[in-house]
């Protein structure tokens, strides 16, 4: 697989990692009242844990604006692809966790094939004389 085909393929998964998960923080907006896309009711939840749930919705968007700056990058063959879409990954993770889960790992996975081009070690033999 050649270098541009595989930033292409980076792009592609970690597209579809940010599309599979832009339901998250749409979900806890429903959740706290802010937007009504999927009719969650938060009922008589304290105002401290709506708080928390507009707080990691918000993040979780700012993370996802970071994804797509990290396909951006991805699908132009910039190096710094591969840490953005890394950081992207993991900060998921911290404001989604169990949702995050295969956005996350697709991520992950776009920039494991961003990385660069691994090439076969080289093995040195001493001369016999």
């Amino acid at each position: 697989m050649t270098n541009t085909s595989q930033r292409l393929l980076a792009a592609t998964l970690a597209t579809f990692g940010i599309v599979s998960a832009i339901p998250i923080p749409l979900a806890g907006l429903d959740f706290a009242g802010v937007l009504d896309v999927f009719g969650i009711d938060g009922g008589d939840s304290p105002r401290g844990v709506v708080g928390l749930v507009i707080a990691a919705a918000v993040l979780t968007i700012a993370v996802l604006g970071l994804a797509c700056v990290g396909v951006v990058l991805a699908a132009l063959g910039s190096a710094a692809a591969r840490p953005i879409l890394m950081v992207a990954a993991v900060a998921g993770i911290v404001t989604a966790l169990a949702s995050w889960l295969p956005a996350g790992l697709l991520l992950g996975l776009a920039a494991y094939l961003c990385g660069p081009e691994t090439s076969p070690v080289e093995v040195r033999r001493p001369a016999v004389s």
